[in-house]
């Protein structure tokens, strides 16, 4: 046990930044109401200059109403937010976490040492600058509404007193003798270092930046980038415009008069220029967001660390742990590489959390490193005979209605402006984009189970396995209309238990032979 302390107190101009941005907008509005009856009263602004001895006009009057009505409320929410810190308390009684809260209306959260799902040690660059950690302990309950809670406790401590409150609830959940050596009088044991057992050198960083880099959203970051600069300097660019129109109207001639192919391959050239600029770029984020990526089993938790600007240090109980999300998209399939997130009690149910667990590695050392950190999760995807009706959905039907639009666009764009050469190409690189999408979605739709854990697997370009703890299921479903039905094969949906309400995986146009057997596996 320990007794009741504070978390540190740069937790105060934490929540303060939390609050003031809605601070400010209300402030602001307000304000600015304020600050045009100041301007339109001459009289009010007669006597202010007369009582200050301060000349000014009504508009500087005005902006130093705002200001001031800023800097007030401003000083209201950091004083209320100094209020709240002194009287936020954390402790621990026998088997049981305390969290306090309140003055004049308390909260008081009893969170028993068993029911916490997950600990997350988190570090921004100003906690990192002073010392301190952000500890965020959830149990993944449920609110009346059905809606995810936040996380149950979520404060600020020095870095070494949340490493030893990480520490001491731990081990206080590992081991039910902890109980008899607290009456005896002795402390939490002291934190150390965990054995990592993997960890990401630069080669995964490059690997990484190469296999998910995106050159659409770069070129779309470029055009609004433009759009924006164009809004904030409309008369500059007029000039710049003007300037530059007699080498564009020349250009322009150029392609009238050039070959079809040489305009195909500038287009090849900016497209090799922009994907080279967004991997270096990736490669770079990757490096930083991933910086010494580690990950150890310690008893019943998997602990992962990761970041150089904002670290990343979560505890994960493995038996809150109900599902695995193999990833890969269409490089990555190529590369034979995969990345792996967990799907975990009390973690990934807020904003852009994700209980990442290996961010590349080579599919062929998949088993072989869930072996040593998951051994749960350890499967082969044995995948059932397929039946060849689902050709006919994953690669037939999408081919029949892809073609048939895209002939008539360039039947239409033929119509308007004549055969073109450039249309009837891209519409060819589309098709046969439809083509291999077809055979990559028939090829990774796969289904399988075994005693400890379902398989269910889908996708085209971008391929996703789940494996689902068998016990974490909470219902099979399967999907078919008349004529699916006729042909014996339906949409397998596997709902499990999750972090957030909708956790469902999908793999169609299986053959529905299988549900009897998957149901009963799942029951038992």
């Amino acid at each position: 046990m320990f007794a009741k302390r504070r978390c540190h107190f740069t937790h105060i101009f934490e929540l303060f930044a939390r609050y003031i941005y809605a601070v400010i907008a209300i402030t602001v509005s307000i304000a600015f109401s304020f600050a045009g009856n100041i301007a339109s009263n001459k009289e009010l602004v007669d006597d202010v200059k007369e009582a200050s001895g301060i000349v000014m006009s009504a508009d500087g009057l005005a902006v130093l109403a705002v200001i001031g009505v800023l800097l007030l409320i401003s000083l209201i929410t950091l004083l209320y937010c100094a209020f709240r810190w002194r009287y936020t308390f954390v402790s621990a009684e026998e088997n049981t976490l305390i969290y306090e809260t309140g003055k004049f209306i308390k909260k008081r959260v009893a969170i028993p040492f068993e029911k916490i799902n997950t600990i997350d040690m988190g570090r921004n660059i100003f906690e990192r600058l002073v010392g301190t950690c952000r500890l965020k302990i959830d149990t993944g309950a449920y609110s009346n509404r059905q809606e995810k809670n936040n996380a149950e406790m979520n404060l600020v401590f020095s870095l070494a007193e949340a490493d030893e409150i990480r520490s001491f609830i731990l081990n206080r959940a590992e081991l039910d003798s902890l109980a008899e050596e607290a009456e005896s009088g002795k402390n939490a044991i002291a934190a150390k270092e965990p054995d990592w057992v993997i960890r990401t050198g630069v080669g995964d960083f490059v690997l990484y930046g190469l296999t998910s880099s995106s050159v659409w959203k770069l070129f779309w970051i470029v055009v609004a980038g433009v759009f924006f600069i164009g809004e904030l300097a409309e008369g500059f660019l007029d000039q710049a415009f003007s300037y530059v129109m007699p080498y564009v109207e020349w250009t322009t001639n150029f392609i009238s008069r050039t070959n079809t192919v040489l305009i195909l391959l500038g287009m090849l050239l900016f497209f090799l220029i922009s994907a080279l600029i967004s991997d270096i770029w990736t490669v770079i984020w990757a490096a930083i967001r991933f910086y010494d990526f580690r990950v150890a089993r310690e008893g019943r938790n998997v602990i992962v660390r990761y970041g150089l600007i904002t670290v990343k240090n979560y505890t994960l109980q493995v038996r809150n742990i109900h599902a695995l999300i193999i990833k890969q998209n269409v490089f990555q399939q190529m590369l034979g590489r995969c990345s792996v997130e967990a799907v975990c009690m009390g973690f990934g149910d807020e904003k852009d959390e994700t209980a990442l667990l290996l961010p590349i590695i080579k599919t062929s050392n998949l088993n072989k490193l869930l072996g040593v950190i998951l051994p749960e999760y350890v499967t082969e995807m044995n995948a059932h005979p397929k039946n060849r009706v689902g050709i006919y959905y994953h690669i037939v039907k999408p081919i029949i209605i892809w073609g048939a639009i895209l002939a008539g666009g360039c039947v239409a764009c033929s119509y308007i402006s004549g055969v073109s050469a450039l249309v009837n190409a891209l519409a060819a690189v589309l098709f046969a984009a439809v083509i291999v999408s077809g055979v990559l979605s028939y090829k990774n739709t796969m289904l399988d189970w075994n005693d400890n854990v379902v398989s269910v697997q889908r996708g085209g370009f971008k391929k996703v396995a789940y494996r689902i703890r068998t016990d974490a299921v909470q219902e099979v479903q399967i999907k078919a209309n008349i004529i699916k039905k006729q042909f014996g094969i339906g949409s397998y949906y596997v709902h499990f238990h999750g972090p957030t309400m909708n956790n469902t995986s999908v793999s169609g146009n299986i053959s529905d032979k299988y549900f009897s057997e998957l149901a009963s596996a799942v029951e038992d």
